[in-house]
C-alpha cells in the first residue's frame, strides 16, 4: 500500500527513512519475540479469575480445529448488545492485551464502569483464533490463518475450488446470510457455498451473535506501519460496511462509531488516524455484519506481529484501550448517537506504507498490500 493511489496520500516530502516518532522498530539484528504477551493458557486463567471474582461471565463458545477453547466474556445487562472481537488473525496481538485491560477495569467496578454496564451489554471474544497465536507461546511466529489441516479442502464462492488447509477467519462471515442477497450483492454462485464453515472459530462467533441478538460488532485488528503527508506515524485506522446490501441504518450507525472514535481520540498521544481502504464483499466481517443490519466497524492499529514483536507493546495497548473505552462511553452516554454519520468523511485519507529498512524502489507486491 506504499504507492499513492486514489483516496490515499503520499508522504512526498518525507525522506524515505524518516517518520515521526522514529519508532520503535525492531533492529535488523534482533530476534523477534513475543514473551511480553499473554499466552493461551494465561488468557484462559485470567478470564476464569475474572469470572470468579467479578460480575463478568466467562465461557467457551466453541473449539478451534486444534481443540482449543474459543473464549467469550459477557459484562453488563443493558441495551444495546455490543461485541468486541480481537485476534481473528493470530498474528495481531496487541488488541487482545487491550481487551484484557478493558475487562480488568470493568471488573474492578467504579462509577465509570457502572455507567457503561448499566447502559449496554458488552460481549468480548478476546482472541477468536487461539490456534493462530499458539506458535507464539513457544516464541515462534504466530499465523494469520486458523489451523485447519492441509488435507481438509472445500469449494467456496469467494476463492474458488479446492481450497485446502488453513483459512482466514475474517473471510468466512457470509455463512447464514441469504444466498440470494450474496448473489445479488457480490455476484457469487450460491450453489457453491459449503455446508460447513471452514472456520469453526468464525461460526462460533456468528452463532453467539445471533443467539444474543447483537446490535453492534466491532472488529479489532493490526496492520503494518504507515505515515501521513506530515511524516507522522499512523497508529489507528477505521472503516464501516461498504457492501451494497447493508441497510442504510446499519451503515449510518457504523459511520457514527468510526467518526466518534476518531473525534474523541485524535488529540491523544500517538493516536494519528486515517481511513482504512477495505474491500466490499460480504465474506469480510465488517461487511457481513452490516448486511445483517448491525452496526459494524473495523479498527486497525499499528503492530503486526512479524514486524514489531514486543516492541511498542505498552504504547499500542494504551492507544487501543483508549479507543475501546471511548466507544463504550459514547454508546452508554448516548453522545455517539448525536454524531453526524457524514463526519466519518472527515477521517484523513489513507497514508503511505512505510517500510523502514527497504527503499521504495525495492518494494514488491507484499509491501504494497496488506488486507484487513
Amino acid at each position: 500500500m506504499g504507492l499513492a493511489v486514489s483516496g490515499r496520500v503520499a508522504a512526498q516530502d518525507c525522506q524515505d527513512d524518516f517518520i515521526k516518532p522514529g519508532g520503535p522498530f525492531v533492529p535488523e539484528t534482533a530476534t523477534i519475540n513475543y514473551n511480553a504477551f499473554t499466552s493461551n493458557e494465561e488468557l484462559y486463567e485470567t478470564l476464569e479469575k475474572l469470572d470468579s471474582r467479578s460480575g463478568l461471565e466467562y465461557e467457551s463458545i466453541g473449539e478451534t480445529w486444534q481443540g482449543r477453547d474459543i473464549p467469550y466474556v459477557r459484562a453488563g445487562d443493558g441495551d444495546p448488545d455490543v461485541f468486541y472481537i480481537t485476534q481473528q488473525h493470530g498474528d495481531e496481538q496487541h488488541v487482545t492485551e487491550a481487551a484484557l485491560r478493558l475487562l480488568q477495569g470493568l471488573a474492578s467496578g467504579g462509577r465509570r464502569s457502572d455507567e457503561i454496564l448499566d447502559e449496554l451489554t458488552l460481549h468480548v471474544v478476546p482472541r477468536l483464533n487461539p490456534d493462530g497465536w499458539a506458535p507464539a507461546d513457544d516464541n515462534e511466529t504466530p499465523t494469520r490463518a486458523n489451523a485447519r489441516p492441509e488435507d481438509v479442502c472445500h469449494d467456496g464462492p469467494y476463492f474458488g475450488s479446492d481450497q485446502c488447509g488453513p483459512v482466514d477467519p475474517n473471510r468466512q462471515h457470509y455463512f447464514g446470510i441469504d444466498s440470494a442477497t450474496l448473489a445479488d450483492a457480490d455476484g457469487i454462485d450460491p450453489d457453491v457455498i459449503p455446508d460447513e464453515n471452514p472456520s469453526p472459530e468464525t461460526q462460533a462467533l456468528l452463532d453467539k451473535a445471533d443467539e444474543v441478538g447483537a446490535d453492534i460488532i466491532t472488529d479489532w485488528h493490526h496492520q503494518f506501519t504507515y505515515r501521513n503527508e506530515d511524516c507522522e506515524m499512523i497508529n489507528a485506522s477505521t472503516l464501516w460496511p461498504l457492501n451494497e446490501a447493508a441497510p442504510d441504518e446499519a451503515v449510518a450507525l457504523s459511520r457514527q462509531i468510526s467518526a466518534y472514535a476518531y473525534q474523541q481520540t485524535k488529540g491523544y498521544g500517538h493516536t494519528t488516524w486515517d481511513r482504512y481502504p477495505g474491500g466490499t464483499t460480504a465474506n469480510i466481517a465488517r461487511n457481513a455484519h452490516g448486511v445483517r443490519g448491525r452496526g459494524s466497524v473495523l479498527f486497525e492499529f499499528r503492530g503486526q506481529a512479524s514486524q514489531l514483536g514486543n516492541a511498542s507493546n505498552g504504547r499500542l495497548v494504551t492507544v487501543i484501550n483508549n479507543v475501546m473505552t471511548e466507544v463504550l462511553e459514547g454508546l452508554a452516554s448516548g453522545d455517539l448517537y448525536d454524531v453526524d454519520p457524514a463526519d466519518a468523511d472527515s477521517l484523513p485519507p489513507r497514508g503511505d506504507y512505510f517500510w523502514k529498512e527497504l527503499p521504495r524502489s525495492e518494494w514488491g507486491p507484499e509491501h504494497e498490500a496488506y488486507r484487513e
